[in-house]
């Protein structure tokens, strides 16, 4: 069946992998995407797996797969005249145009919102930007590390030990939820460009969507509410607790006084503890106290079982709760099991003979059903003959 974004036609020009996550899922939404890149380097991420200990050949680099498998790829110098025409070329055909390039560099070149509005007025345009596009830090270099985790506070707030280093901020993270987040965007300025013949701006920030998504924890802060927090000012049913096999149960509950029975059981708590008003309802345990007591309890009780033991019961009650993993449990287990069946992760096996499993657009269509979406990257300029001969003069 067709896929819902055939026939759209979107140019790239992007780095690293905010706006590039959304023309990725844009492509496995049925767009033709081509990438365009600057030679001779091209994208700094063509290369970041080495950084991590992955190939980052033209055979087999698993990480440039998932975010940009399946578009074309032409290398231009926009700063020759030539190359710019072709470049205009190409938009003036597309209905999309995303980019990630600064709005200073896009000026230069005469691709700026206003420039290209003007010449291609059904033209949808997509930018991320670092941290927005008015106010004093408009002209900061932004990376999702920075403007999205270290500046909205999850660095430092999200410690669990006021006096622990910062932690390290999961890579990329920031810059494919910001990528989300501009998808959704764009695709409503497209449903208006259809609508009405006009196409429209579109932008967000790694460090605006950072605040949108920290909101739930930040907001309290305008109600002189201090992070971080210690695990004995933290709820007792919302955290980890090491078992005896080394792993850790891990729950998060809002529903304080129906989930209590149920973790009492989970534990095998003593009926003085089940019992013990200082424990029995959220309204009890905002009092730190009685929070850290019970902290102290549930650790001792937790060292008795495994981790699956707990889990097994507060599963069984329906309980939100895991044993914590690492990033490398979801290659295995049920959890491997979980990915393939909805289509999350899909297996690929390269020239070298191994497999991988890859990353994959988490959105279920049901006119698709359960996809496997890999397509290989292209190298660098590979596409160059026929996008020139497609779109040069």
């Amino acid at each position: 069946m067709k896929k819902p974004l055939e026939g759209l036609f979107v140019v790239e020009m992007t780095t690293y992998w905010s706006a590039t996550t959304t023309a990725r899922f844009m492509r496995d939404m049925g767009a033709r995407v081509v990438r365009v890149e600057t030679p001779p380097i091209g994208d700094f991420c063509r290369y970041y797996g080495r950084s991590m200990g992955m190939p980052i050949t033209a055979e087999e680099n698993p990480i440039h797969d998932i975010f940009n498998g399946g578009k074309e790829c032409v290398a231009l110098n926009l700063k020759e005249p030539e190359n710019l025409k072709i470049m205009h070329n190409m938009i003036a055909k597309a209905d999309v145009f995303i980019t990630s390039t600064r709005t200073a560099g896009l000026k230069k070149l005469g691709l700026d919102w206003e420039t290209l509005h003007e010449q291609y007025p059904k033209l949808v345009m997509g930018q991320v930007t670092g941290y927005g596009i008015n106010g004093p830090l408009v002209n900061r270099p932004g990376i999702d590390a920075i403007a999205y985790f270290g500046a909205n506070g999850v660095v430092l707030d999200t410690r669990t030990d006021p006096n622990s280093p910062p932690i390290y901020p999961p890579a990329g993270m920031g810059d494919t939820t910001t990528g989300i987040t501009l998808l959704s965007g764009v695709l409503a300025a497209l449903l208006r460009a259809r609508e009405t013949g006009e196409g429209d701006y579109v932008m967000t920030s790694l460090y605006g969507t950072g605040n949108f998504v920290t909101s739930g924890f930040a907001t309290n802060c305008n109600y002189g509410y201090e992070w971080p927090r210690e695990a004995h000012t933290m709820s007792p049913l919302g955290q980890g607790y090491l078992c005896k096999d080394g792993r850790y149960i891990y729950m998060f509950i809002n529903d304080y006084t129906t989930n209590w029975p149920r973790v009492v059981k989970a534990f095998d708590l003593p009926e003085e503890v089940a019992k013990d008003e200082r424990f029995m309802t959220k309204e009890s345990t905002t009092i730190i106290a009685n929070r850290s007591a019970l902290v102290d309890i549930m650790r001792e009780y937790a060292l008795k079982k495994t981790a699956q033991e707990i889990l097994d019961v507060l599963v069984e009650l329906d309980v939100p709760s895991c044993i914590l993993n690492q990033y490398k449990d979801r290659f295995e287990g049920e959890w491997l099991e979980q990915s393939l069946a909805n289509g999350y992760l899909t297996p690929h096996t390269y020239p070298s003979g191994k497999t991988a499993y890859l990353a994959q657009m988490p959105i279920y269509f049901g006119s698709q059903g359960v996809q496997d979406l890999y397509a290989r990257h292209r190298a660098l300029g590979e596409d160059n003959e026929a996008i020139i001969k497609e779109f040069g003069e």
